[in-house]
């Protein structure tokens, strides 16, 4: 099996995933995107476009230009062990640049096209870089960090090398030769990747080869694909195993890093043109979708949608269902260390016991059963670090059925170390007496009729009065109310130091109702379902995580309503 060969051995490596279907399945398409004329013709346009034109490349085609990139960064003076950051768009460039380096043992460490310039620095201070791939704007960003000043090969994806302080990438894939797999121990780093800082600094997941092939085998055995799938993935992880699986992928035209009013229209006339059967989308792509099928009145031709990166309810599955009626959805919950850790279908989330008022919310969003091959715990909700020296310890830490408390998981495809941070391991891992390591979520569960659900982001919670609250329900709540597009509920200090909380609402551009009309419908649904308020904010936007772009961002927008208390203020409680 890939990735768990004992001792060094190229079976060990990734690539031989790739080096697999090359001799079983050559002329079969890797990949598929938007022909780069027709989509500045459709961008032009920006209409849905059933016959959008796409270009193609088969596995024969592919792996010849990874091992001739790979032989170009040998020739460079890369080996086994460097570090290369991989800052690149979705794209063609971006895998072959991944696995060229994956192939000769070296690291990619991999930055989201959403990465922020701070990110940048941050992350070359972890990795020490010996080179940097991405593009000439990239560059242009990171020139003044003093991080990026020492490192050796600047790689640019360019039509031609800016100057001769760059190295051409599209030089390196026409290598003269071909470079060979090298043998690699199973735990030897592929990838490092990193975290989206949501609940503190950045963390760079350490990925050994073994861990790659892990979560391969764990995604196909919790979401299986047929031979003759299409997908559409937006997550870049979700196209490697993909590529694992010898499953056919559409690279989305769409910036995943910059949201666009004109996205679904062409996802959907992507997943039309490329005949795609599969999509994995986040929850704000998702219902983007939705959204546009019912107002051009089409329906969403795929056999199976997965979804993950945020909480998505019963309204969301209740809305895709009406445009893919024929379609199986699988919501996916997970993480940078652990995907997927837990799935549940739409039919599942539908069949779940729902109060006979409409009105009436959950306290959580049901995630479903835990994925296979995974062990969990509910614990305590504890900031610091836990310790588990012998089996006593974990009574005194674990939740009793149906509490609620921080959910922690162990097995074959968790992430078991973070890049040159120990103190991350500390604080987001338990090393318990049995050498096993468990990793702690960061959210708080409970189980109930047999299916857990999610309460909260534990370092989204705040107490009031004695009670500890968390956003997830009440912010279910105002996505039920007439043109409130997104909302967030949120702990603020007060001037005697005491949470107060604050509700802050975006309404549809349309929308003719009286701000009067807005808070008394906040006020009655929160009354309903025991939930407090202490001010309601009508905001233009609201921050939000810039990889999925469907979770608030709490920290900041938590400083931007103590910065000005009255910005958007539009009821407080007397």
């Amino acid at each position: 099996m890939i990735g768990y060969h004992p001792g060094s051995s190229k079976q060990n490596n990734v690539f031989s995933f790739l080096s697999k279907h090359q001799q079983t399945k050559p002329k079969t398409k890797i990949f598929q995107w938007v022909d780069p004329q027709s989509l500045v013709e459709w961008k032009s346009k920006s209409e849905f476009q059933a016959d959008l034109k796409h270009v193609s490349l088969s596995y024969e085609d592919f792996i010849p230009m990874v091992q001739r990139t790979a032989f170009g960064y040998l020739e460079l003076g890369i080996v086994k062990g460097d570090r290369a950051i991989l800052f690149l768009p979705m794209g063609v460039e971006l895998y072959t640049a991944m696995f060229a380096l994956q192939m000769i043992g070296a690291i990619p460490v991999f930055l989201d096209s959403w990465a922020r310039r701070g990110q940048l620095g941050a992350t070359a201070k972890v990795v020490d870089p010996v080179a940097m791939i991405s593009t000439a704007p990239a560059f242009a960003m990171t020139a003044d960090l003093e991080e990026f000043k020492s490192i050796k090969w600047k790689i640019v994806q360019a039509a031609a090398a800016p100057s001769a302080d760059f190295v051409w990438l599209q030089k390196l894939m026409t290598s003269s030769q071909l470079a060979d797999p090298v043998a690699l121990e199973k735990e030897h780093t592929a990838l490092v990747t990193f975290t989206t800082g949501s609940s503190g600094v950045p963390k760079g997941a350490n990925r050994s080869h073994r861990f790659l092939a892990a979560q391969h085998y764990a995604i196909n055995k919790n979401l299986p694909y047929l031979d003759t799938d299409i997908d559409l993935p937006v997550f870049p992880i979700f196209s490697l195993n993909n590529i694992a699986a010898g499953v056919q992928t559409v690279i989305p035209a769409i910036d995943v890093g910059t949201q666009s009013p004109h996205d679904a229209a062409l996802l959907l006339s992507q997943i039309f043109a490329c005949q795609a059967t599969c999509g994995t989308f986040s929850p704000s792509l998702l219902n983007s979708l939705v959204s546009f099928c019912k107002k051009s009145n089409r329906g969403l031709p795929l056999r199976r949608v997965a979804a993950g990166g945020a909480p998505i309810s019963r309204d969301n599955v209740t809305d895709f269902c009406e445009v893919a009626p024929h379609a199986h959805l699988e919501i996916l919950y997970g993480s940078t260390e652990v995907e997927p850790i837990s799935h549940i279908s739409n039919t599942q989330v539908l069949q779940l016991q729902n109060d006979p008022d409409n009105e009436i919310v959950e306290q959580g969003v049901p995630v479903g059963t835990i994925a296979e091959g995974l062990s969990f715990k509910i614990i305590a909700v504890h900031k610091g670090v836990v310790q588990i020296r012998q089996d006593a310890d974990w009574d005194q830490w674990e939740m009793g059925q149906g509490e609620p408390g921080e959910l922690i998981v162990a097995g074959e495809h968790v992430c078991g170390s973070y890049f040159n941070n120990e103190k991350a391991f500390e604080t987001s891992k338990i090393l318990d007496h049995t050498g096993t390591i468990w990793h702690r979520t960061g959210d708080v569960a409970l189980i109930k009729e047999g299916c857990m659900w999610i309460v909260g982001r534990a370092h989204n919670s705040f107490v009031r009065s004695g009670k500890t609250q968390f956003p997830v329900r009440p912010e279910i709540v105002l996505k039920r109310i007439p043109n409130v597009v997104y909302g967030a509920y949120l702990g603020v200090p007060s001037a005697d130091g005491i949470d107060m909380v604050a509700t802050a609402v975006i309404v549809s551009a349309n929308r003719t109702a009286p701000s009067e009309i807005l808070v008394s419908e906040i006020l009655r649904l929160f009354s309903k379902n025991k939930i407090d308020c202490d001010s309601i904010y009508l905001l233009e936007k609201l921050p939000l995580d810039p990889r999925h772009h469907s979770k608030v961002e709490y920290d900041v927008l938590r400083s931007e309503i103590v910065a000005s208390r009255n910005l958007g203020l539009i009821w407080t409680r007397v």
